[in-house]
């Protein structure tokens, strides 16, 4: 991967020096998660993959579900966007994915309607996901879709059903039950960051995706060439909040690229959102992130370039010339006939990135250019732990979501459920 940054004048070397002295111990300790291969901290999440058995079981998987063509993800945050993420950006067409994320009858319907011509039960695959078991919206869809699924296919549809969770909850009881697939996630890491675990690695297996590159990409995470530049830019986002940066947008310079963006998106905002730091003070600094595709660029360029303060974009796309086409030399597009698509596409990127520089708005740039199911574990990987890392300067605790459990409970509530 390349990458590219351009700051501003505060942003000195200076402030990078003091910002790296701050990371020393907790970079250390991160290390020592990986040379312990400690699963007794949350950290642990970009080591899992290490584990032979972890192979084995995603190995075994491919096996069993060889010849699916439909996979029902059910789950939601952490729980799917890891697996949709990459699976935007690899999918070649041979299983198709659906994901149930929230509580839609419209969306249901559509997906009942899709399945009904499927006439053999071996070509579907469902997975439900949930860490805490007691996930409504997870609750509900999985409910639904294995109660429409067994009224056609019988309780053999278990055979063809993956739970997958923390081990002990009532959530994995009844998995077992029914005669699921019964798979434990580590219970020490969080939803967002379990991409790299059996989460996200079990169901992109059933899509058919190169999973072993996958894997080494995040564990080279932690190799010094890749950890140094984590450290170094999540000095830099720190800084920014500092300087009362609110608005953080990924980038998406191709439209596979979106789903990328949202997994990031739930990443950093559930990691740094928090009320209170570590010492019980206010936290008073952060960003909002949102995602934008190249489709925005005549309206958040605009609002970008006219000088709206505050907004640090982070750049994702592509060095890809896998499909091109020639611009034809004649009627409306004759003026570009020389070019062909992949060098406009290149031009409007290089022209977005001169107006910002001329415009003094930073960013940062990563640009795919190797393998890439190798290039999105190692950008994945690299982005949980830059997030690990500015959580530690701003002092708050990047593992856990208090205040998500409020609309949870109020939800339980109105249904007149105990929470």
């Amino acid at each position: 991967m390349n990458f590219s940054y351009f700051d501003i004048n505060s942003l000195t070397p200076k402030t990078q020096q003091v910002g790296m002295k701050k990371l020393k111990k907790y970079r250390d300790e991160v290390k020592k998660v990986r040379e312990d291969n400690d699963n007794c901290r949350p950290e642990y999440s970009l080591v899992h993959t290490r584990n032979p058995q972890v192979h084995d079981l995603v190995d075994n998987i491919k096996k069993q579900f060889k010849g699916v063509q439909h996979l029902v993800l059910v789950g939601i945050g952490g729980s799917n966007l890891g697996t949709e993420a990459v699976h935007e950006v690899l999918d070649k067409g041979k299983v198709k994915l659906h994901s149930l994320d929230h509580v839609s009858t419209h969306k249901m319907s559509l997906l009942v309607e899709e399945l009904q011509s499927v006439r053999s039960v071996k070509k579907i695959a469902v997975c439900v996901v949930s860490k805490s078991g007691n996930t409504t919206e997870t609750l509900v869809n999985a409910g639904i879709i294995l109660d429409i699924l067994e009224k056609r296919f019988s309780k053999t549809i278990y055979g063809q059903t993956i739970f997958i969770g923390n081990p002990g909850t009532d959530f994995m009881k009844t998995g077992k039950r029914l005669g699921a697939n019964i798979v434990d996630m580590p219970t020490i890491v969080g939803g967002r960051y379990s991409v790299a675990t059996e989460v996200g690695l079990l169901p992109l297996a059933i899509l058919g995706h190169d999973t072993d590159s996958f894997i080494s990409g995040v564990v080279d995470v932690l190799e010094d060439e890749f950890e140094s530049v984590v450290a170094e830019s999540a000095v830099k986002l720190q800084h920014y909040m500092v300087k009362n940066f609110k608005h953080y947008n990924f980038f998406a310079f191709e439209s596979r690229l979106y789903k990328l963006g949202a997994w990031y998106r739930q990443l950093f905002a559930e990691s740094i959102g928090k009320e209170k730091d570590r010492a019980g003070k206010l936290v008073k600094s952060g960003f909002l992130p949102t995602v934008s595709t190249p489709t925005e660029l005549h309206s958040v360029g605009q609002l970008y370039f006219s000088g709206f303060q505050g907004v640090y974009t982070d750049f994702v796309t592509f060095d890809d010339d896998s499909a091109n086409y020639d611009i034809p030399k004649k009627g409306m597009s004759k003026i570009f006939g020389r070019f062909d698509a992949e060098e406009v596409a290149t031009a409007i990127y290089g022209g977005v990135i001169e107006a910002y520089r001329e415009r003094q708005l930073p960013y940062r740039s990563t640009i795919f250019t190797e393998d890439l199911p190798y290039a999105l574990g190692l950008f994945m990987g690299m982005r949980m732990l830059e997030t690990m890392y500015v959580a530690e300067l701003m002092n708050v605790n990047a593992f856990d979501q208090p205040n998500v459990e409020l609309y949870k409970i109020k939800t339980r509530a109105i249904l007149g459920l105990r929470s």
